[in-house]
């Protein structure tokens, strides 16, 4: 017994000091137990290449407690704020840094910056322990409803049907950003690219953890073997070990796969480019709280248009606040005044008082909250008294914030927005229903009645 163990031992820490580790990076902790949130990227580092461009960007959230795993991927086009620049560029760009460590922190940091998510674990897969996996599991079983090619990719299907795909095949559907199907008209192109791929991709993975926990079911021996490939050619963060991977992989070992839960984030056109894509902020924040720990209805900023109405005699005041909070994240309309007041009001429009306490628990000073019928979906006017002293950069909890009026008054002013709602489109999506019917290039599942193993 004690030679079994110093073996088990000996072969954990063997393992545990061949790993490749990326080192100093700044990860958000979370008690023992608790839901994690793995930011996983796939990497291309072929032989020559000068820098490693990133080619998937993913996060799952992994809860022991609950067992509950969620998918979700930010498409490689996505424009957004780059953390170490300050500049709009797309998302795969804060990976590309020349020195190991700092692309991988710019990145966590833009994810942390630009949606709030925490990242607790780094894992970066190449293409060569892509492949390695899906071989090891004996290839992973695709679904084609015609036949299918991407030159770029490397991807050729030449019949419909079920085809198991090798390593280098899978790699190829994986990768497919100008895949093509055939139809009665001949070969048609995907005009959505990337978004579909990211879709693509939730399945295929759906598919392929289906193939591992029925390997592992059978032969518990599997979790480990799985764990030795990731070992030896997958880099992690510092703080995972091999222990970690393996104790999780058991944990999960009877986990159904049909329970993956996988979100798309809605996009937007980005306007100077429509080859990219922006994040359609009052859509996706239902599928964001999920990686942010949150309730999914929970209130962010970007969901609430706000008009400050000065209500003081000081010259500037409600511009002053309207940028308070633009910097916190509000849409704002252009400020105005109103007669005076001694104290200040929030008015939101009726049945969406959660949106003036949302825009209430920002402020330092107390506010009474009232109904205006005159607000349309999303509108909120803060009525700025005397009282008013300062805006948090942090939400207060909202029984602090505000005090309810329950008789409705009329806005002093009328505020306009574009009229969006905030009903969220995004959000749980199940491999075989929901948006993966409507769009023809999503693929992986066989229709009813068929089978595909």
């Amino acid at each position: 017994m004690c030679l079994a163990g110093a073996s088990v031992g000996g072969y954990v820490l063997v393992k545990y000091n061949s790993i490749n580790r990326v080192d100093n990076l700044s990860l958000d902790q979370q008690p023992s137990g608790d839901p994690e949130n793995y930011l996983i990227v796939a990497v291309d580092t072929r032989e020559g290449q000068a820098s490693r461009n990133t080619d998937t960007i993913m996060v799952a959230r992994v809860d022991p407690k609950s067992d509950r795993l969620a998918l979700t991927s930010f498409p490689r086009d996505l424009m957004v704020t780059i953390a170490d620049t300050g500049e709009i560029g797309m998302i795969n760009s804060a990976y590309s840094r020349p020195n190991e460590g700092v692309g991988e922190q710019n990145l966590i940091n833009t994810l942390r910056q630009n949606f709030g998510v925490p990242i607790h674990h780094f894992v970066e897969v190449n293409f060569e322990s892509f492949k390695r996996v899906v071989d090891e599991v004996g290839g992973v079983s695709i679904w084609f409803p015609m036949a299918v090619r991407d030159r770029s990719a490397g991807l050729y299907v030449d019949q419909p049907g079920c085809l198991q795909l090798d390593g280098p095949t899978a790699l190829a559907f994986a990768r497919s950003r100008k895949l093509q199907i055939m139809t009665p008209a001949g070969w048609e192109g995907d005009p959505r690219s990337d978004l579909s791929r990211v879709q693509r991709q939730q399945i295929f993975i759906h598919r392929a953890l289906a193939k591992a926990l029925s390997q592992v079911r059978s032969n518990p021996i599997r979790v480990t073997d799985l764990v030795n490939i990731a070992v030896d050619t997958v880099r992690f963060d510092k703080e995972l070990g091999v222990r970690d991977m393996i104790d999780l992989g058991n944990h999960f070992s009877d986990f159904d796969s049909d329970e993956l839960e996988t979100y798309n984030l809605p996009t937007v056109p980005y306007p100077p480019d429509e080859d990219r894509v922006l994040l359609d902020e009052r859509n996706a924040q239902r599928s964001l709280n999920v990686f942010r720990g949150l309730p999914p209805g929970q209130l962010s900023p970007v969901q609430a248009t706000v008009t400050v109405l000065n209500a003081t005699t000081k010259e500037g005041f409600a511009r002053d606040i309207s940028g308070a909070l633009q910097r916190v994240g509000f849409e704002m309309t252009e400020p105005d005044t109103t007669e005076p007041a001694a104290t200040t009001t929030v008015q939101y429009a009726p049945g969406q008082a959660d949106h003036g306490r949302l825009v209430a628990s920002y402020l330092t000073t107390p506010a009474t909250l009232v109904e205006n019928p005159d607000l349309g979906a999303g509108e909120v006017v803060v009525v700025a008294g005397a009282d008013f002293t300062t805006v948090h950069d942090q939400p207060a909890p909202t029984e602090e914030a505000t005090t309810t009026k329950q008789a409705a008054q009329p806005a002093a002013t009328s505020a306009t927005t574009d009229g969006d709602s905030t009903t969220t489109t995004a959000g749980r999506s199940s491999p075989t229903t929901g948006t993966t019917e409507a769009n023809p290039f999503i693929m992986g599942e066989p229709p009813p009645g068929e089978t595909c193993e």
